[in-house]
């Protein structure tokens, strides 16, 4: 399969046109004055928006012949707004505006597609913007949804194609080589200087498409799995690939949480426990069949969901059996049907301890931080951070919880 199928067959698995809602434009600007007219319609209304410096005006009309009782509109802009009326029924469409148009992976959603999706609107042809709004002003919605998403799809695998072929870099930082949990990752080699041809771009881009994705607050993380049976494991619990529950997939918790306990959690979650969470069940299964992971998986990871600075890390974690032997190969690793060392991690979770509501609020993001930390260690380095156990030991006792901590000489013992 050619490079540019490849990635035509990424982007039609990927585009994702469930919520999409779509608004068509005509403007009209005055940059000496700097005044901007807009004016909008959508399947509702049309909406007017003035723009004149750093004040600004709106409002709604169901139709242009509301347009002479606007009092807070001057002659000169009832006749701009008129105008642009008048352009907007002869089909002469400036912007497409398309709400709601995203990849159904969140990873890729939130990187390195960002800026490809919010362009599309300008890639399209005054032709093609033409060609959409008479199907959608004839209400012809299935072929007007068709010709959108074809329109689109081209479009995108048409600046993704430019933009992987522009530089003999990766064009997203989601791909740095991560050191350490707690120092900055190296996000680019320079000696001797990364180099990857296309079809190297298009197989890591592939292992975002195909990574287990979930939100955890601020944060969303990826997990990368090259052996595709590894999810039928782990189906039942994650129906959706994409927007995983991360709650449901861990079954840490003990007894009825709270909602606000719930919340908790899945906000704090951090990327290694989020790793720790699928691999205890796929492990798990792994020594019930009788197979050993000969395999590796990689972890991506988002900090900073929606605008503003973002923070990329990549780990790739190798020599999966050797966990396995240590953790999960054996009968005596494993207490009623669950692995002694998931009941460990449970029994450091702030949000099972019998403390105050207060308590657990004030300590949950330091206690996550140090579960994620003792996991990093476990996956990356194939040792226990003994820091951290003490951290949360102590920490345990502090705030007055008396419930012992399960199997943790076991599990010292065989790492």
């Amino acid at each position: 399969m050619t490079d540019d199928r490849k990635l035509k067959n990424f982007v039609e698995k990927q585009i994702n046109f469930d919520n999409v809602n779509v608004e068509f434009k005509v403007e009209f600007r005055d940059r000496k004055n700097k005044k901007v007219y807009v004016l909008t319609e959508n399947e509702e209304d049309y909406q007017l928006e003035r723009k004149i410096g750093n004040k600004s005006f709106r409002t709604d009309l169901n139709s242009i012949e509301e347009l002479k009782d606007q009092e807070n509109l001057s002659d000169e802009d009832k006749e701009i707004f008129s105008k642009l009326f008048e352009r907007l029924n002869n089909k002469q469409v400036d912007k497409i505006s398309i709400g709601g148009l995203r990849l159904r992976n969140q990873i890729l959603s939130n990187s390195i597609a960002q800026p490809i999706l919010a362009n599309v609107s300008n890639k399209m042809s005054k032709e093609q913007k033409k060609e959409l709004y008479i199907l959608w002003k004839r209400d012809k919605k299935e072929e007007f949804r068709e010709r959108l998403y074809e329109i689109v799809k081209d479009l995108v695998t048409q600046m993704l194609t430019e933009k992987l072929a522009e530089t003999d870099d990766l064009p997203s930082s989601i791909f740095p080589t991560s050191i350490a949990v707690d120092k900055a990752p190296n996000y680019y080699i320079f000696e001797p200087p990364e180099a990857y041809t296309l079809s190297t771009k298009i197989e890591l881009f592939n292992k975002l498409a195909n990574s287990i994705c979930g939100r955890c607050g601020q944060s969303i993380y990826g997990l990368y799995v090259s052996e595709e049976w590894v999810k039928e494991i782990l189906k039942e619990d994650a129906p959706d690939f994409y927007n995983v529950d991360i709650v449901r997939i861990s079954g840490v918790l003990k007894g009825k949480k709270r909602n606000e306990e719930l919340r908790r959690f899945r906000n704090q979650n951090r990327p290694f426990e989020y790793l720790f969470y699928f691999l205890d069940k796929v492990l798990q299964e792994m020594y019930r069949r009788n197979i050993i992971p000969e395999f590796h998986v990689e972890l991506f990871v988002i900090e900073g969901v929606g605008g503003g600075k973002k923070f990329f890390s990549h780990y790739i974690i190798p020599n999966l059996n050797e966990i396995f032997y240590k953790l999960y190969h054996g009968d005596d690793k494993y207490y009623d049907g669950i692995s002694k060392i998931k009941h460990l991690i449970s029994s450091f979770l702030v949000e099972n301890w019998n403390i105050d509501d207060d308590l657990k609020k004030n300590n949950s993001e330091r206690a996550h931080a140090r579960i994620n930390r003792l996991l990093y260690h476990i996956f990356c380095h194939k040792r226990l951070d003994m820091d951290s156990i003490l951290f949360l030991e102590d920490l345990k006792i502090k705030l007055g919880d008396s419930a012992p901590i399960l199997f943790l000489e076991e599990v010292i013992s065989w790492m």
